[in-house]
C-alpha cells in the first residue's frame, strides 16, 4: 500500500473555494473537523485568543498527494497572516470498516 494523508488546516471562509477546487480534480471524499487554534495570527477580539479554521483529511496515493495539497494551497491561499498549513505523511495501514479489507492505491485515484 502506498498511500498517503492529507491533512490541511485552513480558513473556514475557503472552504467552499477548497471544496470546489477538490471536487473539479476528481477529490470526492474528505473529512472535516471545525477547529480552533492559535498561531502567528491571534484573534486579538477574542478573550482566548484562538482561531476559528477547518481540518480537512484526505487519503490519497502518494504519487498524488503533493497534487491535492497544491490543490488545497491555491484554494486557501488569499495572501493574509495565519491561512493555515497542510501536511502530507505516509499511512501504514488503513482498514474499511463496510468489508473488513486493507485499503489499496486503487481506492484512492482521483483524475487529473
Amino acid at each position: 500500500m502506498n498511500i498517503n494523508k492529507v491533512t490541511a488546516i485552513f480558513d473556514e471562509f475557503r472552504l467552499k473555494d477548497v471544496e470546489e477546487a477538490l471536487i473539479r480534480h476528481g477529490v470526492t471524499g474528505f473529512t472535516l473537523h471545525p477547529v480552533r487554534g492559535r498561531g502567528y495570527y491571534f484573534d486579538s477580539f477574542n478573550e482566548n485568543h484562538l482561531i476559528k479554521h477547518i481540518q480537512m483529511e484526505i487519503y490519497a496515493e502518494a504519487e498524488q498527494a503533493r497534487e491535492i495539497a497544491q490543490l488545497i494551497v491555491d484554494a486557501a491561499h488569499v495572501n493574509a497572516d495565519s491561512e493555515g498549513l497542510v501536511c502530507i505523511v505516509p499511512v501504514n495501514d488503513l482498514i474499511w470498516i463496510h468489508d473488513k479489507r486493507s485499503a489499496t492505491d486503487n481506492d484512492f485515484q482521483f483524475h487529473r
